[in-house]
């Protein structure tokens, strides 16, 4: 005999890219798997105190596969702006000019920071 309760799913749209959800996990946090991993990230780098600007450039430049991992997700390898130097990065310091001063957190870290979170 059956009870007469529908079995249902429910879903929603994706808060980052508006695509369907339908994951109970997903469903749960608004996000799917790789917005929530962007949105993790870009969490991580706002917490970490950088600023939008450089945040934007540090999505950019894991995008275009501008850096990757040396040594598990803590010392990266992440190319200049302009495509002519590699520097050594981590979510402490950098070996770029800027990350060297030490004034500003320069994009390499900011997209360290995000790729380590």
């Amino acid at each position: 005999m059956h009870n007469g309760d529908a079995t249902t799913t429910k879903t929603a749209n994706c808060l980052g890219c508006r695509s369907l959800l339908t994951n109970h996990r997903s469903v749960a946090r608004g996000y799917g798997d790789r917005c929530w991993a962007r949105k993790r990230r870009e969490d991580a780098a706002r917490t970490a105190g950088f600023k939008p600007a450089t945040i934007a450039k540090a999505m950019e430049l894991i995008a275009d596969g501008g850096i990757a991992p040396v040594r598990g997700r803590r010392v990266f390898r992440a190319v200049s702006s302009d495509g002519t130097a590699t520097y050594l990065t981590a979510p402490q310091g950098c070996t770029c000019k800027a990350g060297l001063r030490g004034k500003h957190g320069c994009f390499h870290r900011a997209a360290a920071t995000m790729l380590a979170a």
